[in-house]
């Protein structure tokens, strides 16, 4: 891996790594983007900095592992942070664009051999969780909403799909193929009964989420994911039964 020394950093790290944060770059898909938002870090950035930076066809690191990057507040001291090719604003069409697919497939290399080396769970994390001190992989928006008043960043947007990625992750780290992201049975929570749970659910839980919900994404289908389903539903034009069917499935692969 390519090495530019960021500017700003701390020497050795404040506490335990457990999170992975999730930056985008806000800068244009060019396959030298990240050397060139490296040589940013390392000469006329303010006081920021992140641990490793990438595009389509590289990987730069800025700052070791054991040092602490300058790029979340609340979120430097316990965590690694990686920088992608793109804007927040994206679309998720542009997110899974062929230039952007590879982004996110060096992304994933990253972040699955830190999740391998410091023991982090492969799990999206919701704001409340960041807050909780729960370990787990997030994006810099959700630092923002965890620790109000501590900054305004909203990347890498509430359209990255996290449906994707995290799946890409999980491969990368076992070795596996991951599943694609299909609807395969309607996931209803039903008062009194054993909760639904599985890749489904997590995948569902995962788009809602990446759609700027407020839900957990464990891969359990309780109430707050029946509710959170019915939200959606009420934006979406479907009906509101609070169960995701073909139909709300399909419809939130659209947004």
């Amino acid at each position: 891996m390519q090495k530019i020394q960021a500017r700003y950093y701390t020497q050795g790290r404040i506490r335990k790594v457990r999170l992975l944060v999730i930056h985008s770059m806000e800068a244009p898909e060019k396959p030298t983007t990240a050397e060139n938002v490296a040589r940013w870090f390392a000469t006329s950035s303010p006081r920021t900095s992140a641990h490793v930076c990438v595009d389509n066809n590289s990987t730069v690191r800025c700052v070791d592992d054991d040092d602490t990057a300058w790029c979340a507040p609340n979120a430097n001291a316990d965590g690694l942070h990686v920088e992608l090719t793109g804007y927040a604003r994206q679309s998720r069409s542009d997110w899974l664009d062929t230039f952007s697919r590879a982004t996110l497939a060096n992304a994933a290399k990253v972040v699955a051999a830190w999740a391998k080396k410091y023991n982090i769970p492969v799990v999206k994390l919701t704001a409340a969780q960041v807050a909780a001190g729960k370990k787990g992989i997030c994006a810099h928006v959700d630092v923002t909403r965890a620790f109000p008043g501590t900054g305004s960043h909203t990347d890498p947007g509430q359209s990255f799909p996290w449906d994707v990625f995290i799946p890409m992750v999980k491969e990368e780290l076992n070795g596996k193929p991951a599943k694609p992201a299909t609807w395969s049975r309607t996931l209803v929570y039903t008062k009194g009964k054993t909760l639904m749970q599985g890749a489904d659910v997590m995948e569902w839980q995962a788009r809602m989420d990446a759609l700027g919900y407020d839900i957990d994404v464990d891969g359990l289908y309780g109430p707050s994911s029946a509710e959170t389903t019915r939200k959606f539903q009420g934006k979406a034009g479907v009906l509101k039964t609070g169960a995701v069917d073909k139909t709300t499935w399909k419809a939130a692969q659209k947004k």
